[in-house]
Parts: structure tokens; C-alpha cells; sequence
């Protein structure tokens, strides 16, 4: 059985009121209670650990303090949980809880809406990879305030779009130009129907304004479970029979085969083809020859969602200043 003080014994050992406890662990500026109190009852909090009931000071508040997040189905699994981090330790330094919510293609109705309506939730981050007018739109029909986390940073329904993965595609696209690797070959998997982080179709927009003389193709390798297993076959054959300047692709799996498959016969430097993998993981900077990508801050861009929508419901959003993040293309030897 759970055991914890109470605020009541609290302000029995200090030899203060209940309402003094409450507004020492408050931080109520408005209230004339003597420094010399206020650090005996935060040292008696201390010394007996404890720790507020959140259930009741929400039922007395009208307020849950918790956030829902909602995570898109298509969304790469390294960045959902750097994200999450993020997110989790700034809500919880304010007090708050997450609970989190996994998007269904097939949901009419998120039961997140329930989750609102009933004071389970005060608002919501969604993590979103593409269509994020679609995937909040629930959230515009019910009055639900939220923000949104995206490889291009973080944005609100008032703050303006951000556009952070946008400029390191355009880099991307200026460096093939540059380096003159004419032949793009651009991997991506295909699970049943599903593209996890497919950015094809926003890398293929930018690649036809900067570099329209080029010759890129999308290479869809079709799977039933997205697995190294599973790939490898499809990704062999191809190799096996085509040749090209560079390969691209954003998936980490994928992008590690690739990097294997060109150097099956032996490492040379500078490789060919060229290897850059438009996302980032850890592991590729220490595998030899390294593989090149994209750094992009999924940590603090979940930090900032967190202040975001704090304000959002505190409603400071005017006073809230707006943060551009910035993504880097990473060169390492598959791009040198």
C-alpha cells in the first residue's frame, strides 16, 4: 500500500497553517510569509519526501497537468524517442505528466478527444513527420490547444511554419550539384503501404529547382516487416545491376545496408557510389568508412514543444518568443 505524508502533518511539524504548506509549495509571490518559514517547510518537504497529491490539486484547480502526446504512425523511431526526452524532462520540472497516444490511420475519431472533454489532458504536442494539416485536424474541429514538433522544427495554430529540414534539403541538392554526382538514386521502403519518414517527395520538389538537369530516381524496396532481413534482397538486386553517383535514403536500416553493400568488395576512399543518409544516427559516425547525414535536434526541438505549449494554456503565447531551429549536414567519408 502506498504511504506519503501529508500536507496536513507538514504544517504540524513546521508549527504553520495547511494554507501556508500550500502556498510555500506554490510559490505564492502574494502572500507575506517570512523567508525564514518558507525555507523550514521546504526543508521539512525534503527531509520527509513529500509529495503533493496531483489528483486533487487538479480536481481543486480544474486543471489535469498533463499533456498528450500524439505520435504520427509514420514517424522513425530514433527521433519519436529524443523527442520524447525532451518533452518529458521539461514537463516534468513544471509538474506536469505526459500520456501518450499512438495515431491510427484508420481513427475517425482520436480518443484523444475523450481524453480533453474529460479533463484527462490540458492540450497536445503532436510529433508529426508530413500531412501536418491533417493530423491535427481534430484538434482545430474540438478546440484543443496544441503544438507541433517536425524535422523542421516546431510550430503552433498563431506561430509561423518553420522550415529547418526544408534548408538542409536545399544543401543537400547544392552539394550533388556541386560535386556533380548526376545520377541520384534516392532508397526508400516500402511496408505494406507504409513510408516511415518519406521525404522523397519533398527532396524531389527541391532537387527540380536546383538541380533540374540531374537524373534522380526513387528506388522503393517493397517489404511485408521492415526488418535488415527483409530488405537486403531487394536492395542486393539493384545494386547488383545498376550503377550511380549517390545514394539517399532516411531510413537508418536501409541507409546502413546500402553503406555494406557498396564496400562488399573491399573499402576504398573516396567511395563510390557516394552514401548520404538524410536523418542521423549515432552508430553512423563510428562505423568505418563513417556515413554522412543530417543532424537534426530532436532533443531540444521537444524542449521548446514543452514551453510552447505551457504557454499556450497559460495563455502567454504573445509574450512567448518564437525559436528557429537548424538542421546540419553532417560530412563524413561516404561523401568525401
Amino acid at each position: 500500500m502506498k504511504s506519503n505524508i501529508t500536507a496536513k502533518e507538514i504544517a504540524k511539524i513546521c508549527g504553520v497553517s495547511q494554507a501556508t504548506v500550500s502556498y510555500v509549495l506554490n510559490d505564492r509571490s502574494d502572500k507575506r510569509i517570512s523567508q525564514q518559514t518558507i525555507d523550514r517547510v521546504r526543508q521539512a518537504i525534503k527531509e520527509y519526501h513529500y509529495v503533493p497529491n496531483e489528483a486533487a490539486r487538479s480536481m481543486r484547480n480544474k486543471k489535469c497537468a498533463a499533456i498528450g502526446i500524439v505520435c504520427a504512425w509514420d514517424y522513425s523511431r530514433q527521433s519519436f524517442l529524443e523527442t520524447i526526452e525532451g518533452i518529458g524532462r521539461h514537463l516534468d520540472k513544471m509538474h506536469h505528466t505526459l500520456t501518450l497516444f499512438y495515431e491510427k490511420k484508420e481513427d475517425t475519431f482520436p480518443s484523444y478527444i475523450n481524453s480533453y472533454k474529460s479533463n484527462l489532458i490540458d492540450g497536445l504536442i503532436y510529433i508529426s513527420n508530413k500531412e501536418h494539416e491533417r493530423f491535427v485536424e481534430p484538434a482545430e474541429k474540438y478546440g484543443i490547444p496544441y503544438v507541433v514538433v517536425c524535422m523542421d522544427g516546431v510550430f503552433s495554430k498563431r506561430s509561423p511554419k518553420p522550415h529547418a529540414f526544408d534548408d538542409v534539403l536545399k544543401e543537400c541538392a547544392a552539394f550533388c550539384k556541386e560535386k556533380e554526382l548526376r545520377s541520384i538514386r534516392y532508397f526508400s521502403v516500402d511496408n505494406e503501404g507504409v513510408f516511415v519518414n518519406n521525404k522523397f517527395p519533398q527532396f524531389e520538389g527541391i532537387v527540380s529547382r536546383i538541380y533540374p538537369e540531374c537524373d534522380l530516381e526513387h528506388v522503393v524496396i517493397p517489404v511485408r516487416y521492415r526488418c535488415p532481413e527483409n530488405i537486403y534482397p531487394g536492395l542486393k538486386e539493384y545494386m547488383d545491376t545498376h550503377d550511380f553517383d549517390i545514394a539517399i535514403s532516411h531510413n537508418y536500416d536501409i541507409g546502413y545496408l546500402l553503406q555494406r553493400e557498396i564496400f562488399k568488395n573491399g573499402v576504398v576512399l573516396p567511395q563510390h557510389p557516394k552514401n548520404l543518409f538524410i536523418n542521423n544516427v549515432d552508430f553512423y559516425a563510428i562505423t568505418y568508412p563513417s556515413v554522412s547525414g543530417i543532424s537534426i535536434p530532436y532533443y531540444e526541438m521537444g524542449r521548446y514543444a514543452a514551453k510552447l505549449i505551457l504557454a499556450i494554456l497559460a495563455g502567454e503565447e504573445e509574450e512567448f518568443s518564437y525559436q528557429e531551429f537548424t538542421c546540419r549536414l553532417i560530412h563524413r567519408q561516404s561523401t568525401m
